[in-house]
C-alpha cells in the first residue's frame, strides 16, 4: 500500500506539472523569415536562407520514415519539424503536447561518421515512433477527454528514460554503418565501471550519484535495450510500449509487460544484462597489459584530463574536469603539483589548442535575448603574462589552433546555411585571410598546423571519416587514411608522422601514418580507450580512461614496439550487427540531384495558435498546478506564444472563475495578459435593533448575514530578459514593469456601506545576478550575487494602496571546505501610505515568523550549507537517497509600523525578530522516478518568543527532464 500510494502521488506531481511536456525550448530571432515544406509524413518549419538543407532535410526524414518504425510496429502521424539554424548548440528532440520534433542543425565536433543531420532524422524519428505508439493504443475517451496531455503523460509516467533514449541509440545504430552502438567513446564508460567497480544497483544506475560517475541514460538504455532485444527478438519493447498505451492507468505497466513476457521487472532485467556484459570484458580485460607511467594523482572524486600539452620547461597543461570544482586549465609540475591557471567559460566540444606559451579555446557565447542564438568567441590566454586576447570569427567557429608564429589562427567554420569551412584568420586584426570548403561540402574537425600552408584534418564523408592535408593555399586535399579507420580523431604532427586515436581495433587507441609512405602502425593498444595525444622527447602523453575518469598517463616514444596495421585485428561490435540483422536494412540516403518539394511561406501571425489539449480541470501552465474545473491549452509550433483559458472552481470559496491567459515571447520584450472574473461570497455582522411603542430599543440581536459580489482581475507584464553570460560567470539582466486591476461590483445584497470600485496598481522590477557556474557537487556558487529591486504604487483607481519599495541583495561565498558554501542575503523595505497599506511584504522575513503588518522591515540572513553524507541507498526500489546535506542558518528582522484600530492608527511599534537553527534535507528519486526530490525538515528556533518550530520542506524538480 505504501508504494501504490506514494506512486499516485508521484502521478500528481506528475499532474501538477507536466513539466516534461509543458516546456519551450526557447525562441529564435524574431527577424528570421520562415518559410515550410509539406512531405507525406512531415512538415518542416525553417528560416529562409535554410532552403536548400531543408530541401535535403524532407528527403532524408522521408526516407527515414521507411525504415525508422518498423520494429516498433507503427505508422506515425504526421509531424511538424522545427529546424534551429541560428543556434550555438547541437541538439535534438522530440516533445509532445503540441507534438513537433525540434532539431539544431549545426554539427558539433564530436559526432560519429555520419552526417549529422541523418542522425538526428534516425534519432529523433525513433521517438515519434515511440510517441505514436503509445498515442495509437491510448484508449480513445481519454484522448478525448485530455487532448496530446494525456499521451504525454503516459510516457513520462511510466516509460523509462534509458529505453527512451536507449531504443533511439539502437536504432541509430542499427540502421547505419555507424551509430553509437559502434563507438568506443560511448561504450568505454560502462565497460571500464563493470571490470574495475562492478555493477551498480539499477537505482543508482538509472538515477546517478554525486560520489561516483554513472553513465548517463543513453549508455545505459543502449546495453539494456540491445542486449534484450537480440535475446527476445525485435518485438520485444513493442509490446512494452503498447501496454503503456492501453493501460495509461495503472500502477506500472513496464514492470507487468515484462514480467508477463520474460518473468522478470526492470531490476531483473538490469542485472542479467549487466553480468552477462561484466563476465565477458573481465574475461577479455586480463589480456591486456599496458606499461606506463602515471603523471596525474589519484583523483579521489571523478576527475577528467584532456586537451593536454607540453610546456618548454617540461611541465604539463592541460584542461581539468571534476564532480568537486569547476572547470580549469591546469598546470603540473615534474612532482605532479597542480596549479589552476585559468577558469574559461563554457568551451565547444574538442575546441581547444596550445602554441607555446598560449592556450587557445572557443567559447559559446549566447545571444542577449534570443535563446536559439548567439555566437563563438576565440579566446586566446598566454598563461606566462596572464593577458587574455579576445575574436569573433564571422560565423561559429570550433577548434582554433595556432599557428607556429602566432601571427595566424585555423578553425572550422559553420554558417547559418550549413556551409562548412576551413578558415584562416589574421590574430591581430582579425581579418580573414582564406577560407577553403570541401568539394561536398564536407565537415572539417581538429585542423592542426603542419607548416606556414598545410593543416592536417578530420572530415567526414558520405562513407565516414578521413584523415587528410590540407593546404591552404593551393585549396589541395590529399587522403592520408580512409573511412576503415572508423572514429578517427586528435591528430597531431611530429616528425612528418601524424599521430591520431582510432576504434579500428574497437577500442580508441594510438595509431601513426607516416605522411611519406602512408604507413600506419599501432603506437598503443588501451585498455579502456585513450585520448588527446601529446608527443614530447622520446615520450608520448595521453589522456587514459579509467572508471574514475581520465588520467594522465606517459609512454616511451618507441617505433620499435609499434605495430603495423596488418597485425592488428579490426574491431567488431557483435550486439550493433545483431541489432542490424533485426532491422529491413541500413538506410542508404541516395539523394536525387533534381528531385524538389515545393515549399510556401510559414506565417507566423497565422499560427500564432496551436490548441494541443484539454481537461477537465483547470491547469496553470506557469506554475504548474490544478483545480478543478475545465481548461484549454495552445502554445505555437515557435514556441513564442503560450495560452490557456478555462473555468477554476475554488473548493474554498465554493465559486468559480472563468480566465485567460496569454503569454508573448516573439519580440524582445516579453508580454503576458491575463483576464479573470469570478464571484464571490463573504460575510458581515448586523445587528437588528426590536423596539417598543415608544421607540426604545429592548433587544438587539446581531446575525450574520451573506452578501455577494463580482470580482474582475486584470492582470498585464512586460519584461526583457537578458541573457548576458560570458567565461565562467552566468549573467542574467531582467527590467520588468507589471500592471494590475481588481474590480470590484457589489450586487443587491451587498451593504451600500461596502466598496464598489477598483484598485489599480503599477510595479517596477529591476532584477540582475552575476553567479560562478557551479560543480556537479556545489550547493551554491563560490562567488556570486544578486541584485533585486522593486517598487510598487496605485497612481490612479479608486483605491490609494500606498507604496512600497523593496531591494534584497543576496552573496555567494565559499565555506571552509570544498563544496561547501555560505549564502549572505539583505533586505530593505519600506512602505508609504496614508491608511493601512494594502501591498505584502516584499523581501524574506527570519524562518518560523508569521507575517506583521509594518511599515519598514531590514533583515538579514546567512547561511552555511554543507553536504554530509552521499549514501546512494536504495530502499528497495522505493526510494533511492543520494545526498544528505544541510544548512544552518541565522535570520534578524527589524520591523516597525503602525497598531491600527478600526483602521484607524492609534500608536506604533518596533521590534527586533530573529531565528537560527538547521534544515537537513536528502536528494532523493522515489520509484526510479527521473525528476529529483529534496525532502527534509526545518528546526527554527525564536529567541524572542523562546519557542521552538518544526517544518516539512519537499520540493520535485521537473526541470531535469
Amino acid at each position: 500500500m505504501l508504494k501504490r500510494g506514494f506512486f499516485l502521488f508521484i502521478i500528481l506531481c506528475i499532474s501538477y506539472s507536466l513539466q516534461a511536456q509543458y516546456f519551450q525550448t526557447g525562441e529564435d530571432p524574431a527577424s528570421i523569415k520562415w518559410r515550410q515544406i509539406h512531405t507525406d509524413n512531415f512538415q518542416l518549419i525553417y528560416p529562409q536562407e535554410f532552403e536548400h538543407q531543408a530541401q535535403k532535410m524532407a528527403y532524408t526524414l522521408e526516407k527515414v520514415y521507411e525504415y525508422g518504425a518498423q520494429t516498433m510496429d507503427v505508422l506515425p502521424n504526421k509531424i511538424s519539424v522545427l529546424l534551429h539554424t541560428h543556434t550555438i548548440y547541437s541538439n535534438g528532440l522530440v516533445a509532445i503536447a503540441p507534438k513537433r520534433m525540434e532539431l539544431y542543425t549545426t554539427p558539433h565536433q564530436e559526432i560519429y561518421p555520419k552526417d549529422w543531420l541523418e542522425q538526428l532524422a534516425v534519432h529523433e524519428f525513433r521517438h515519434v515512433a515511440q510517441v505514436n505508439k503509445v498515442e495509437q493504443n491510448m484508449p480513445e475517451l481519454l484522448k478525448l477527454i485530455f487532448g496530446e496531455q494525456v499521451t504525454a503523460l503516459a510516457i513520462g509516467a511510466y516509460l523509462p528514460f534509458w529505453f527512451l533514449e536507449g531504443d533511439a541509440v539502437v536504432s541509430e545504430t542499427a540502421l547505419s554503418n555507424y551509430g553509437r552502438g559502434r563507438l568506443p567513446s560511448f561504450l568505454m564508460e560502462h565497460k571500464a565501471q563493470l571490470v574495475e567497480k562492478g555493477a551498480y544497483s539499477l537505482s543508482k544506475a538509472y538515477n546517478g550519484s554525486y560520489k561516483d560517475f554513472v553513465p548517463n541514460h543513453y549508455k545505459l538504455g543502449y546495453f539494456m535495450v540491445a542486449a534484450s532485444r537480440k535475446k527476445y527478438g525485435s518485438g520485444f519493447f513493442e509490446k512494452m510500449v503498447e501496454n503503456v498505451g492501453q493501460k495509461p492507468l495503472s500502477i506500472n505497466p513496464v514492470n507487468s509487460s515484462l514480467k508477463k513476457s520474460i518473468g522478470m521487472t526492470q531490476k531483473g532485467l538490469y542485472e542479467m544484462v549487466f553480468d552477462s556484459l561484466k563476465n565477458a570484458w573481465q574475461e577479455e580485460d586480463q589480456s591486456v597489459e599496458n606499461q606506463y607511467v602515471r603523471k596525474s594523482k589519484k583523483a579521489r572524486k571523478y576527475t577528467n584530463y584532456a586537451y593536454n600539452y607540453y610546456t618548454n620547461d617540461g611541465n604539463i597543461l592541460s584542461f581539468k574536469t571534476a564532480f568537486d570544482r569547476i572547470p580549469a586549465f591546469i598546470e603540473i609540475d615534474s612532482l605532479g603539483n597542480e596549479k589552476s591557471i585559468h577558469n574559461p567559460g563554457y568551451i565547444y566540444n574538442e575546441s581547444v589548442s596550445f602554441t607555446d606559451n598560449k592556450i587557445v579555446w572557443s567559447e559559446k557565447v549566447p545571444d542577449p535575448r534570443w535563446s536559439h542564438s548567439g555566437h563563438s568567441v576565440i579566446n586566446i590566454y598566454d598563461y606566462k603574462t596572464k593577458k587574455m586576447f579576445y575574436f569573433r570569427p564571422e560565423h561559429k567557429g570550433f577548434s582554433p589552433h595556432l599557428s607556429v608564429d602566432k601571427r595566424n589562427m585555423v578553425l572550422v567554420e559553420a554558417d547559418f546555411q550549413n556551409q562548412f569551412y576551413l578558415s584562416v584568420y589574421e590574430v591581430l586584426t582579425n581579418k580573414l585571410i582564406s577560407r577553403f570548403q570541401a568539394p561536398e561540402n564536407n565537415y572539417f574537425f581538429t585542423p592542426k598546423w603542419i607548416d606556414a600552408q598545410t593543416v592536417v584534418a578530420v572530415i567526414l564523408t558520405e562513407k565516414g571519416k578521413q584523415l587528410v592535408l590540407v593546404n591552404l593555399e593551393n585549396k589541395e586535399l590529399t587522403q592520408l587514411i580512409g573511412e576503415e579507420f572508423g572514429e578517427i580523431k586528435h591528430p597531431v604532427f611530429a616528425n612528418n608522422k601524424v599521430y591520431f586515436i582510432s576504434s579500428y581495433a574497437g577500442r580508441n587507441d594510438l595509431y601513426v601514418v607516416d605522411i611519406a609512405s602512408k604507413k600506419v602502425s599501432q603506437v598503443y593498444r588501451s585498455r579502456f580507450g585513450v585520448e588527446y595525444p601529446v608527443i614530447g622527447d622520446q615520450k608520448i602523453l595521453l589522456s587514459n580512461y579509467t572508471s574514475d575518469g581520465f588520467e594522465l598517463i606517459e609512454i616511451p616514444l618507441d617505433s620499435t614496439k609499434w605495430q603495423p596495421i596488418s597485425k592488428i585485428s579490426k574491431g567488431e561490435y557483435p550486439l550493433a550487427e545483431a541489432m542490424s540483422e533485426q532491422e529491413y536494412g541500413k538506410i542508404n540516403f541516395d539523394y536525387p540531384d533534381t528531385f524538389q518539394y515545393e515549399s510556401s511561406k510559414y506565417s507566423k501571425v497565422k499560427n500564432i495558435l496551436k490548441v494541443h489539449s484539454w481537461a477537465p480541470a483547470s491547469i496553470d501552465i506557469n506554475s504548474y498546478e490544478f483545480q478543478p474545473g475545465v481548461s484549454l491549452l495552445s502554445q505555437n509550433i515557435l514556441g513564442t506564444a503560450q495560452a490557456s483559458a478555462g473555468y477554476e472552481w475554488n473548493t474554498s470559496d465554493k465559486e468559480g472563475k472563468w480566465y485567460a491567459n496569454y503569454i508573448f515571447k516573439g519580440w524582445y520584450p516579453e508580454f503576458e495578459f491575463e483576464v479573470s472574473t469570478k464571484k464571490r461570497e463573504s460575510q458581515y455582522y448586523q445587528i437588528r435593533n426590536q423596539v417598543n411603542e415608544q421607540n426604545e430599543i429592548v433587544r438587539s440581536d446581531t446575525t450574520l448575514e451573506d452578501y455577494s459580489f463580482r470580482e474582475t482581475n486584470f492582470f498585464m507584464d512586460m519584461k526583457i530578459p537578458l541573457n548576458l553570460s560570458k567565461g565562467k560567470f552566468n549573467r542574467v539582466l531582467q527590467p520588468e514593469i507589471q500592471y494590475d486591476l481588481t474590480a470590484i461590483k457589489q450586487d443587491k445584497t451587498s451593504p451600500d456601506e461596502f466598496f464598489n470600485g477598483n484598485l489599480q496598481t503599477l510595479s517596477y522590477r529591476f532584477y540582475y545576478h552575476q553567479i560562478l557556474r557551479q560543480s556537479y557537487q556545489d550547493l551554491v556558487p563560490n562567488f556570486g550575487f544578486v541584485i533585486d529591486a522593486s517598487y510598487r504604487h496605485s497612481p490612479i483607481g479608486d483605491i490609494d494602496a500606498g507604496t512600497i519599495s523593496a531591494l534584497q541583495i543576496i552573496g555567494y561565498l565559499p565555506g571552509a571546505m570544498r563544496n561547501h558554501g555560505i549564502s549572505l542575503y539583505y533586505g530593505y523595505q519600506k512602505r508609504d501610505a496614508a491608511q493601512r497599506n494594502l501591498f505584502s511584504d516584499a523581501i524574506r522575513r527570519p524562518r518560523g515568523w508569521r507575517s506583521l503588518d509594518n511599515d519598514e522591515m531590514i533583515t538579514f540572513s546567512a547561511d552555511y550549507k554543507l553536504p554530509l553524507v552521499y549514501p546512494d541507498l536504495s530502499l528497495g526500489g522505493i526510494v533511492y537517497l543520494k545526498r544528505v546535506k544541510a544548512s544552518l542558518f541565522a535570520d534578524f528582522a527589524h520591523q516597525q509600523g503602525l497598531i491600527f484600530e478600526n483602521n484607524e492608527a492609534v500608536g506604533s511599534f518596533a521590534r527586533n525578530i530573529s531565528s537560527y537553527g538547521v534544515e537537513l534535507l536528502g536528494d532523493m528519486n522515489w520509484f526510479r522516478f527521473y525528476a529529483p526530490v529534496q525532502l527534509g525538515f526545518r528546526t527554527s528556533y525564536l529567541p524572542e518568543l523562546k519557542s521552538t518550530e518544526f517544518s516539512l520542506l519537499l520540493s520535485v524538480d521537473f526541470t531535469s527532464f
